[in-house]
């Protein structure tokens, strides 16, 4: 939900059923308009640019050998994408 992924993204109408039934979270309550429903966007999804930084950030990563994996190989600039 927060990097808003095509394709990836959990983000379906029985998860926002499920988070307004469990949580009461008013925000993100799907909309009844006649015969479709619409999902609002979540306040706390990134834009594009925070996205980048985010990017740039998981690109920029270095830990000592043992400690985690090399996290920025997963990271492509080119297509904004985490693998």
């Amino acid at each position: 939900m927060v990097m808003d992924v095509k394709g990836k993204t959990k983000d379906n109408m029985i998860a926002r059923i499920d988070i307004y039934l469990l949580c009461h979270c008013k925000n993100i309550e799907l909309i009844y308009d006649g015969s479709r429903v619409a999902k609002p966007k979540v306040s706390f999804a990134l834009n594009k640019n925070a996205q980048l930084l985010v990017y740039r950030c998981l690109k920029s990563l270095c830990f000592h050998d043992g400690y985690a994996s090399n996290i920025s190989r997963l990271v492509n600039m080119n297509d904004d994408k985490l693998y």
